[in-house]
């Protein structure tokens, strides 16, 4: 089957480096993948697949059993390319976002499309069903090996706290976790701060609280090694949250973790990981307390975190890739109708 991903900027951030894992999958069972995308490949792309550069003009490939979409504005741009079947790969619906809030009509109009939908969790499938009268399956991302379990006996006496993700973006809700710090440290755990982010560190985080180390745009190979050496991870996302990447590498990792209670990270997590409300700073830092001040409670989230993440081995998502791969390009010869049609998760 020839299929082709087309992504936007080929910026590294964690929806890319899912679609690539997916890319790699399907390279593996023997598909012949094309990966377009609106400028050059960059280093941190570790892929055989053909990478086309179709910022300058539309790209010359053959025509593709199944083409998929994996961000709204690529929706459109698909489409104008008409290099075969299309699909949307949906990692967060972009619509609940505050910064994209002026171009809602637009997302929401090219969500009207029915299109076979993969989507990395059921909640998402609910919401296309429910909003938009698409179909879906859900495809999550598979674990990278480069996380995994270093040996550990117990958190440190100045523990480590990971905080992934942009300060900038609302859906990550980072403000909350470095509260959280602050009440910890005033609370008399000397907590340290690892923050990492696409982005530089700004002013207005810096002002909040100033990270102990900020990695900004490094590999995953460095995000890997770097979490190995924490001893909590926060994930204060908001319910806009597609998935919640970070939350399931530490959880592969063995690094315990505390979460907001939002329908991604009760999915990722099965009860394996503490979950608070969104916003509640005193709650995270009062979990965040419990695990780092025994021991015993410690190792237990190590373990019921690992455990929980390996569901999303590898070779626990390939099938389902493949089969959803499968269904989308069945879809599309024979798609349903507009209207929205009663359907079954699948997990």
């Amino acid at each position: 089957m020839r299929i082709a991903y087309l992504l936007p900027l080929p910026e590294l951030n964690g929806g890319n480096k899912v679609i690539f894992q997916h890319i790699e999958l399907l390279r593996a069972h023997g598909a012949e993948v094309t990966v377009l995308c609106e400028g050059p490949k960059p280093d941190w792309i570790d892929s055989g697949a053909t990478y086309v550069d179709y910022a300058a003009a539309p790209p010359k490939v053959a025509s593709q059993d199944l083409v998929i979409a994996t961000y709204w504005t690529t929706l459109r741009t698909a489409r104008g390319f008409a290099l075969g079947p299309l699909a949307h790969f949906c990692q967060g619906y972009e619509g609940g976002l505050i910064h994209l809030r002026p171009v809602l009509r637009e997302i929401e109009e090219v969500y009207s499309w029915q299109l076979p939908t993969l989507t990395v969790t059921p909640h998402l499938g609910g919401l296309l069903r429910d909003r938009f009268g698409r179909e879906s399956r859900v495809v999550s991302p598979p674990l990278d090996p480069l996380f995994r379990p270093g040996w550990r006996l117990g958190p440190r006496r100045r523990p480590w706290i990971a905080i992934p993700g942009i300060f900038e973006a609302e859906v990550k809700g980072i403000a909350t976790a470095l509260e959280a710090v602050r009440r910890l440290r005033q609370g008399g755990i000397p907590c340290r701060v690892l923050r990492f982010s696409i982005l530089p560190l700004s002013e207005e985080e810096r002002v909040l609280l100033e990270p102990d180390r900020y990695l900004c745009g490094v590999p995953p190979r460095v995000i890997a090694e770097a979490l190995r050496a924490c001893d909590l991870l926060f994930l204060p996302s908001r319910a806009e949250e597609g998935f919640g990447l970070p939350l399931l590498e530490a959880m592969a990792s063995k690094i315990p973790a505390v979460a907001s209670r939002i329908p991604s990270t009760v999915y990722i997590t099965e009860g394996a990981v503490p979950l608070v409300p969104p916003g509640e700073a005193a709650a995270f830092a009062e979990a965040a307390r419990e695990l780092l001040s025994s021991r015993s409670a410690w190792r237990r989230a190590r373990e019921s975190g690992y455990e929980a993440s390996r569901r999303f081995l590898p070779e626990a998502v390939a099938p389902k890739l493949y089969e959803a791969v499968r269904w989308a390009r069945e879809w599309s010869r024979d798609p349903v109708p507009a209207a929205p049609l009663p359907m079954e998760i699948k997990p």
